[in-house]
């Protein structure tokens, strides 16, 4: 089953919807360089157990691209319209990488509505900012967008044998939008998240790639922050096992969405 969910500002947002089970369970995307596509893996395996809910990020896929409304909290509340138009009341939520921004921004704004997390990849930017993002980056990407997505899917996927999740993931990534990218770049306050961390009180499960471009030192400052988290650390994994490696990451995914959680 598939919909469209109206964000506050208007914004269409394409969910899809998989399972019938009690559990809950929402996946709120990372940044609008892919699509509710990457989260196939994780869909297979929960919904024989689970109502499962994914979508597209405003800006990809089959959602909306306004010329701008991309801050952290445009996304956190796509992901409340996303609840509400489902009639999920309290669902586990799981995210990867940037899309832990939005679910603190969520879980801190409704505590009542989150019932526990599950963050692949976590990355979040704990200092300010030294100055402004540097324009001529901002402009290469705008203009020389494979240039940007070919290396960094590489590097997403440092594992022997990605060639083909590799090839595919470039694909997505193409459909994306540079101007959009670049927007969503400005607008993004890291601040508002990073402040949240201690005040998020609902089990969370941090789970890290070893050899994850993001810092295995970013992960665990992250999981020390939060009252009731637990890191693991996933050996040989880069920064999306969840796509690469989905045998190993949903075994652990599911115990904790369907288990105690007593942390």
């Amino acid at each position: 089953m598939k919909g469209k969910a109206s964000s506050p500002d208007g914004v269409q947002i394409a969910w899809y919807r998989y399972g019938q089970g009690d559990r809950q369970i929402l996946f709120v995307p990372t940044w609008n360089l892919v699509d509710a596509r990457v989260v196939g893996h994780q869909v297979v395996a929960l919904e024989p157990y689970a109502t499962v809910i994914t979508y597209d990020p405003r800006g990809h896929g089959s959602s909306d691209r306004p010329d701008r409304g991309y801050s952290f909290p445009d996304h956190a509340a796509d992901a409340l319209a996303v609840m509400e138009a489902n009639g999920l009341q309290r669902p586990a939520v799981v995210t990867a990488s940037r899309g832990l921004n939005a679910t603190l921004i969520l879980a801190s704004d409704h505590p009542d509505r989150v019932d526990r997390i599950a963050s692949v990849a976590s990355y979040m930017e704990l200092e300010p900012r030294s100055g402004p993002i540097d324009p001529a980056r901002l402009d290469a990407l705008r203009t020389d967008w494979a240039g940007f997505i070919v290396p960094f899917m590489h590097s997403v996927f440092p594992e022997p044998g990605s060639t083909e999740v590799i090839e595919e993931m470039i694909e997505i990534g193409m459909e994306a939008t540079p101007e959009i990218i670049t927007t969503q770049e400005v607008e993004l306050d890291w601040s508002v998240p990073a402040s949240l961390l201690g005040s998020v009180g609902c089990p969370t499960l941090i789970l890290h790639g070893e050899h994850d471009i993001v810092p295995v030192s970013l992960a665990e400052r992250i999981s020390a922050s939060m009252p009731r988290s637990r890191l693991e650390i996933l050996p040989v994994s880069g920064h999306r096992p969840d796509i690469r490696s989905p045998e190993v990451v949903n075994p652990i995914l599911m115990g904790f969405l369907f288990g105690a959680a007593d942390y």
